[in-house]
């Protein structure tokens, strides 16, 4: 079974047109900085205020423990809304209302006041927000009209300065794996990168963290101290024990002091999806103190019901289709380890697209342990993407220890893939995933969407 299926066209070329819009009224680029955001949500007054929110930083899983979070809140009776980044399909995907994607004109109503501010202010109109900024601001503004409950909201970059830490009302803060990427904005290095991330714990807020290892737990720790802040650290103050991971998903045991252990179980495949639900199930305990709805049962059930597209995903198909949006080194180490745990001894056909900015050398020696072929092919009409070509020569140079194919065309490479791999793994990046998935769909049969 595939859940989630893409949009039909009329509704992606709305959204697609929603983007054209944001895109064409923002600034280009990635611009760190609050002073835009905090007058156009000023201007607006204040929606970012108007609601209590979870807030999700991190390097790697941040999306995955959003829909858990989400997932276990709508289980738990709560009103949510969800925002997340980047899409798959369209740009609606980025909002949820109690996991439905919200209607195009709500966006366009939204946006409509959001553009009309920035136009008609003098600053704004002269130095206008970023794309990101713009779409946070329209969900932002959606969610304090929505009547929510409770908001869980992804962080973009991370850090002081990204566009989400302007929300006003954070009843807590949730850190996932930090690794490394844009160290242009960050800073250097794993430790600046924690650094800023952790700078965002708010006084008195409590918070949850991934385990990080001693230099970064120490650092989560005396930051939360610095701001009194009551953190807990999967692995220090709650243990993860009887690990089970299958092509099926993931189980385990979560123990804390004060709670029973619970057994809990995630559709989400790899032993990294079970950190990730660990993480959100510490953060939905901590909550249950001020929460009534939530319980140890609510969590289990939300869990259970956790739904993320393009993360090792299995597509019924024969060969069978993996898709995974592991887009820098730590997320394909991930990736590479679920391979060779769940898949022991088979050699998978990667299809990869790859955005030139990443660590791509990295990112290839990681998969490159599975001793697989690799197929390598670009997203068509994307400036960002790194051409097929190069990234076979990047591949060959490591030297990649199996066969490396060129194939421009992303529908071309996967089908030739699926003539010759017992396992195809498509992988590299979200954008990637989000245009093949399309693809993977129009090739199950209708039989096997209504499974």
């Amino acid at each position: 079974m595939i859940e989630n299926l893409p949009a039909p066209l009329h509704v992606r070329e709305q959204f697609n047109r929603i983007e054209g819009r944001i895109l064409d009224a923002s600034s280009p680029g990635i611009r760190p900085g609050l002073s835009r955001m905090a007058r156009l949500c000023s201007l607006l007054g204040n929606p970012e205020r108007a609601f209590p929110a979870i807030h999700v930083l991190g390097t790697n899983g941040k999306g995955s423990v959003c829909a858990a979070l989400d997932s276990v809140l709508r289980e738990s009776g709560y009103r949510t809304a969800r925002y997340t980044s980047p899409h798959l399909d369209h740009l609606g995907e980025r909002l949820t209302f109690d996991g439905t994607i919200l209607p195009a004109e709500n966006w366009d109503e939204a946006l409509d006041l959001v553009l009309g501010t920035v136009n008609s202010d003098s600053r704004l109109s002269e130095d206008p927000p970023s794309a990101f900024e713009i779409m946070t601001t329209v969900a932002f503004l959606c969610i304090a009209r929505g009547n929510r409950e409770i908001a869980v909201i992804e962080a973009g970059l991370g850090g002081r300065l990204d566009a989400t830490n302007l929300l006003g009302d954070v009843r807590m803060t949730v850190f996932t794996a930090i690794g490394l990427d844009h160290e242009d904005i960050l800073g250097q290095g794993i430790e600046a990168i924690a650094r800023e991330k952790f700078s965002v714990l708010r006084r008195g807020i409590p918070a949850v963290s991934a385990a990080g290892g001693a230099l970064l737990d120490g650092l989560a720790a005396a930051q939360a101290k610095k701001t009194g802040s009551p953190l807990a650290i999967l692995g220090r103050d709650a243990t993860i024990a009887s690990r089970i991971s299958n092509i099926q998903g993931s189980s385990f045991e979560l123990s804390q002091n004060g709670f029973a252990p619970l057994r809990l179980s995630t559709p989400l495949m790899g032993e990294h999806q079970v950190d990730n639900a660990a993480l959100a199930s510490l953060a939905c305990l901590k909550l249950s103190r001020c929460w009534a709805g939530i319980s140890a049962e609510t969590v289990r059930r939300g869990l259970e019901k956790t739904s993320w597209p393009g993360r090792m995903e299995r597509i019924p198909l024969s060969p069978p289709v993996l898709l995974d949006g592991a887009h820098n080194p730590h997320g394909a180490e991930a990736l590479s380890r679920t391979l060779l745990t769940l898949w022991p001894g088979i050699r998978p056909v990667f299809v990869m697209a790859a955005m030139r900015d990443k660590d791509i050398t990295e990112m290839l020696k990681a998969l490159s342990r599975t001793h697989g072929e690799l197929f390598c092919t670009e997203i068509k009409g994307l400036e960002r993407c790194e051409t097929a070509p190069r990234l076979a020569e990047r591949a060959q140079k490591l030297p990649w220890p199996g066969p490396v194919k060129v194939f421009p065309d992303s529908r071309e490479a996967l089908l030739e893939a699926m003539k010759v791999g017992p396992l195809v793994v498509c992988t590299g990046s979200l954008y990637f995933i989000g245009s093949i998935r399309r693809v993977l769909v129009e090739l199950l049969s209708p039989e096997a969407k209504q499974e």
